[in-house]
């Protein structure tokens, strides 16, 4: 093993290492600064400035390095050095980050390095962000939506958002999306928080969780997420320094994703006391944020804690959202700044509640209710000048969750009939009461263990870098949840049945005894290699990692390059991810279907209700890692006037995750009562006969493709200094081809044809989306004016038919392929003939959205924003069909017209 660790770092000699020394000073004061996090961009090493500002960081035998200086409170400086001038004496002045700075970035941004975006603080701010999902919608494709807080949310990356969540490809691709925060992914790998997980598709969360379609958007309207990726309604945004996203392909350091990657990097150092609060309609958040500096050399402590309160309606009180998120961050480095250790813990309590009880005949109410606890620990080690190894980082991280939803209403059609076995058999079923209350009830209680280690070393020469990186990551899911409550009497509509029929069935499942830990774990290896010529530089990102996740072994191989010049840079990327199958994905349960055979009344004397259950096999153990195909190509041009960037992409997503139906045979009881004893009667069962149905399990079914083209232009300046603009467009393709069959059940029981295979429709969406964003800044006395608009161009959705049957099972389940000459053949085939004819949404008429935001720095600490979506009040229509007519109706994606505002205060 040491010697293979050898090979890895020892590709070219290690030559003698250069030092670049200097002082970081404050730009008003000209006080020195402490703990400035130097990072050298060309090797990735760093270090803190000491007490009294001074630095020495090593730069190989480079002739030019990039350097950039971090503190909180500062804005980042970042300058090229060439080492032969100046290695010494370098003085650096921050200055502090607010809107009285000459420069201010307000929008979302490409990346230094490939087509990574990222948003800094004030473009954060650019939009009123209650959580981390309105700051995502300025990426280029994503759309700002009517604000609605009371639904969970997702996102997917170069895709194009479907018209509902239950999506099989917006589901997958949003699973498929990693969020990691100071590098610690969060995981939603163990959320269980559903109430049948065999029924429907794995992404139906409308038909499996709990919510209120009437208080969020017609997108969504649920509150659990499970089969779905984190929720970003959860994160608030207050204590964010940086997000950066990675829409193409990753690093090989970042594993257990398929759509993207968000890295957001937290607050951490000294800062003065920050309160703010927040209004938008009947929404109000309110919090308070602190950087205390500890006596001798203890370090650093962050506090934030904040307060959300969320009204669907805030002319009622039927549904709301409250969150609260605290955390506290103790920060500390050694005396010789070659030791930093970050310890955090932090609370997280989410609480969605519906209450129709005097509103509605149905008495609805749900509760969907989540307290989080999550400890982490981050350690960084840098080894002495010319040690084998430059740094090394380990970083742990705890995660426990205690969840509880549940959701009731009145049912007045009680009276039927139920079943309760776990077995299979004929028995006596049990009558709901004639007017009852169905409850749905889950109670989840996930945790996750995660671990990552990361070797570094920094090799270089006079025009030639690589910088080596081995790690491995491991993380441990489990959910010990009482799992899915319920009573027969108590059962959910969907379970009930009339005489002669049958569907599936609910049976208690308990997750602490049924569910069993899965486990990751990753090892990876990556060379960041640039090389300097006279008129270019050379920039390739080569990696390897290898995935056993859930006993599968997957390898991802993944390249990033870029060809740089004087004003062009080209860009090439390609890589393979794989994303891991959830708990709720894996661990279903038995399948239980309940058949009523007979419902005997006597009145007044007896009722007995015979129920046939038949059991299937638990669970789906076969299911396999989701993978995707992610490439890129790009070019970056400078203007004198202004800064463009292309990126060109082809994603493939393959084994994705759907539910397949499969036919079932079983024998049929035909019963009889035996009532000669009116007092006692027996059911008897007289005979049997062959009985179809179909069940569904979860498997890799699924396939998508998107492709498509996005774009920066920048300005930076219009007219005169203080005047910027901005261009962002998307155009995206999106491709779903399902791999599971619709099963069309035979009319006529007389011939050996049970059930038609189809095979459905492709789907094609398709989006064009143009964005602006104007701002007239005047620094001298700290305004920002800005306006952002949004134009969408083309919006286009197409299922494609599925008209015949290609295929039938028979009376032995056997699979028969019809030829293509015969499909259509009505007198073989007329009873398992049933066309779906596809969908063709009627072209969407170009429209517009225009936002303002107006936001004042004043001298005494507070700031005023003032936040106005829609702010001309435009209501587009578009086609839609209604009784197998085109009329004209308002555009339900238009956002609405809504004013907003938030005010802070710094002392």
């Amino acid at each position: 093993m040491r010697l293979l660790i050898m090979c890895f770092f020892l590709p070219i000699s290690i030559l003698a290492q250069q030092r670049l020394r200097g002082v970081v000073q404050d730009a008003k004061t000209l006080e020195k600064l402490p703990y400035v996090n130097v990072i050298n961009l060309t090797t990735n090493t760093w270090v803190l400035t000491d007490e009294k500002g001074n630095f020495s960081i090593g730069v190989g035998e480079l002739e030019k390095v990039e350097l950039q200086f971090q503190l909180l409170g500062k804005k980042t400086v970042t300058r090229w050095f060439n080492t032969k001038n100046s290695l010494k004496d370098i003085k650096i002045f921050l200055t502090d980050e607010n809107l009285r700075l000459d420069e201010v970035v307000v929008k979302a941004t490409k990346g230094h390095t490939f087509s990574e975006v990222l948003f800094e603080e004030e473009a954060i701010n650019q939009v009123q962000a209650f959580s981390l999902n309105e700051v995502l919608e300025q990426l280029p494709g994503q759309q700002i939506s009517n604000f609605s807080l009371n639904e969970f949310k997702p996102i997917a990356f170069r895709t194009v958002r479907p018209n509902t969540v239950s999506d099989d490809g917006f589901g997958n691709k949003s699973f498929g999306t990693a969020v990691v925060v100071d590098d610690i992914p969060l995981s939603n790998n163990e959320n269980m928080q559903s109430y049948t997980a065999n029924m429907a598709s794995p992404f139906a969360a409308n038909y499996l969780g709990f919510g209120d379609n009437r208080a969020g958007t017609r997108f969504n309207g649920t509150f659990s997420n499970a089969n779905f990726g984190v929720d970003l309604r959860q994160i608030a945004t207050q204590n964010i320094e940086k997000i950066e996203v990675v829409q193409g392909i990753p690093s090989v350091k970042y594993g257990d994703l398929t759509s993207g990657l968000i890295k957001i990097d937290q607050k951490a150092g000294r800062s003065p006391y920050l309160a703010y609060a927040s209004l938008r309609e009947g929404t109000t958040e309110y919090g308070i944020n602190k950087g205390l500096t500890l006596p001798g050399r203890l370090g650093f402590l962050n506090v934030s804690t904040s307060f959300l309160d969320a009204q669907a309606n805030p002319r009622e009180a039927y549904t709301n959202y409250r969150r609260v998120n605290s955390q506290v961050m103790w920060s500390w480095a050694n005396k010789e700044k070659n030791i930093k250790n970050s310890l955090s813990l932090q609370y997280g309590f989410h609480l969605d509640d519906v209450n129709y009880d005097k509103e509605e005949r149905n008495e609805k109410k749900v509760k969907n209710e989540q307290k989080d606890w999550r400890l982490t620990n981050r350690f960084s080690y840098h080894f002495k000048p010319k040690a084998f190894l430059d740094y090394f980082d380990f970083n742990v991280n705890f995660n426990f969750s205690s969840q509880y939803s549940f959701e009731s209403k009145a049912v007045n059609n009680g009276g039927k009939l139920v079943g309760f076995g776990t077995r299979e058999g004929v028995y006596e079923g049990v009558y709901t009461a004639p007017r009852y209350t169905s409850v749905k009830e889950v109670e989840g209680k996930p945790l996750s263990f995660y671990a990552a280690g990361l070797v570094y070393k920094s090799i270089s020469n006079l025009n030639s870098t690589h910088n080596l990186s081995a790690g491995f990551n491991y993380r441990l899911s489990d959910n010990l949840g009482a799992g899915r409550l319920g009573s027969p009497k108590t059962s959910i509509s969907q379970f009930t049945n009339q005489t002669g029929s049958g569907s599936s069935a609910f049976r208690p499942y308990n997750y602490a005894d049924q569910v069993q830990a899965e486990s990751q774990i990753s090892f990876f290896l990556e060379d960041d290699f640039t090389r300097f010529y006279t008129n270019k530089t050379l920039r390739i990102t080569a990696g390897l990692r290898a995935n056993l996740q859930n006993e599968y072994l997957s390898l991802s191989p993944r390249v990033n390059s870029a060809l740089i010049f004087n004003k062009v840079k080209l860009r090439a990327g390609f890589g393979l991810t794989a994303k891991a199958p959830s708990l709720n994905q894996i661990y279903t349960g038995y399948r239980y279907y309940d058949v009523v055979l007979a419902d005997f009344r006597y009145p007044g004397v007896y009722n007995i209700g015979a129920i046939q259950t038949f059991v299937e096999r638990e669970d789906n153990p076969n299911v396999k890692p989701s993978r995707s195909l992610r490439t890129e190509l790009g070019a970056d041009y400078k203007f004198g006037f202004a800064t463009l960037n292309i990126t060109a992409f082809y994603n493939k997503l393959f084994q994705g995750i759907s539910s397949q139906s499969y036919a079932v045979r079983r024998d049929l009881a035909e019963v009889a009562i035996d009532d000669s004893d009116l007092q006692n009667p027996e059911l008897q069962i007289t005979g049997y006969r062959p009985y179809y149905y179909t069940e569904s399990q979860i498997a890799n079914v699924f396939e998508s493709e998107d492709y498509g083209v996005e774009t920066f232009l920048n300005f930076p300046s219009l007219v005169f200094k203080q005047l910027t603009f901005g261009l962002q467009a998307s155009y995206v393709r999106t491709q779903d081809f399902p791999g599971n069959d619709r099963f069309v059940k035979s009319s006529d029981a007389s011939t050996p044809i049970q059930f038609g295979l189809y095979k459905r429709g492709i789907v094609n969406r398709e989006k064009l989306n143009l964005g602006g964003n104007l701002s007239y800044h005047i620094p001298q006395i700290g305004l920002l004016i800005n306006v952002r608009s949004e134009h969408i161009i083309i919006d286009n959705y197409q299922r494609g038919a599925s008209l015949y049957p290609y295929a039938y099972i028979d009376s032995w389940l056997n699979k028969v392929s019809i030829a293509p000459n015969e499909q259509n053949n009505t007198n073989l085939f007329g009873d398992i003939i049933k066309p779906d004819a596809g969908y063709v949404q009627p072209q969407t008429e170009v429209y517009h959205n225009y936002h303002l935001r107006i936001s004042k720095d004043f001298l005494n600490g507070f700031r005023f924003s003032f936040y106005v979506n829609n702010f001309l009040d435009l209501k587009p229509t578009r086609l839609v069909i209604e009784n197998g007519q085109l009329v004209k109706r308002t555009n339900p994606d238009v956002v609405q017209l809504s004013f907003g505002t938030k005010i802070e205060y710094q002392f």
